[in-house]
């Protein structure tokens, strides 16, 4: 993997910086669900995040990098799992929170969990509005995800894959692991990576599927958007595209 050389070669010992992290809370029914902010020293006009807590690489990576180049990223602590678990009202609701940034999204996800009221969804969207209270306009919101090595990766965005209907564009580089790529709804980002070799999916901004997620917002309202996927356990790999996306967002 000649793509990733430049980005390990000299990697320092894991640095935790913790002068500004801080805890919120937020209440979701009867759980509870704790942002972990931390603050850059600086302004910025990008921001980091994680939406699932069970992709525990990319949040290692967060605190890895952040040793070196400061910047501002939260992500969420409930239960260690993908979903989101809450009751009301005495019924029992779940959710993925990388699907509620949509009216349509929370409908869907929830019908997929233990099921769904107008409650719920209301419920639901007051999470929504907390998470976005983070991304205020004019920032790059670039999210960190992970993968497994089993059903999803840059392949799924071909012609013939699950994704296909959300790819404007694609370029994959055949010696990186197809687990291993970068997403963005913003053409010059995409631009950017293809540069550097890097697998990148361009997303189709007017005809994507609306699942709800996050890039799915951004492509609506305009926001530039990148996330930086791995599979899990690609400590390094995700560690390599976060600098580089960092480069990256140094020159625009």
């Amino acid at each position: 993997m000649k793509w990733l050389t430049l980005y390990i070669a000299s990697l320092p010992f894991l640095i935790w910086s913790q002068f500004n992290d801080m805890k919120q809370f937020y209440k979701l029914g009867d759980s509870t669900i704790e942002f972990y902010i931390h603050h850059s020293q600086v302004e910025q006009d990008f921001i980091f995040l994680n939406l699932h807590e069970d992709e525990s690489t990319s949040i290692e990576a967060l605190h890895h990098v952040i040793g070196l180049h400061d910047f501002s990223f939260f992500y969420l602590q409930h239960a260690k799992t993908r979903r989101i678990n809450f009751s009301l009202e005495g019924k029992q609701f779940d959710i993925d929170p990388n699907r509620i940034f949509t009216k349509k999204g929370v409908k869907k996800t929830l019908k997929e969990g233990a099921g769904k009221s107008r409650k719920a969804v209301k419920e639901v969207q007051g999470l929504t509005n907390s998470i976005l209270n983070f991304l205020p306009p004019g920032k790059t919101v670039i999210a960190v995800h992970n993968n497994t090595d089993v059903n999803y990766s840059i392949k799924s965005y071909l012609p013939e894959g699950d994704e296909a209907q959300n790819t404007a564009q694609i370029f994959i580089n055949e010696e990186m692991d197809p687990d291993d790529f970068i997403y963005t709804t913003h053409l010059p980002f995409y631009e950017a990576f293809k540069k550097r070799k890097i697998n990148v999916i361009l997303q189709d901004n007017t005809g994507f599927v609306n699942d709800g997620s996050l890039s799915v917002y951004c492509g609506m309202n305009n926001v530039p958007y990148i996330n930086i996927e791995t599979q899990k356990g690609h400590f390094k790999e995700q560690v390599a595209l976060i600098n580089i996306v960092l480069e990256v967002l140094k020159e625009k």
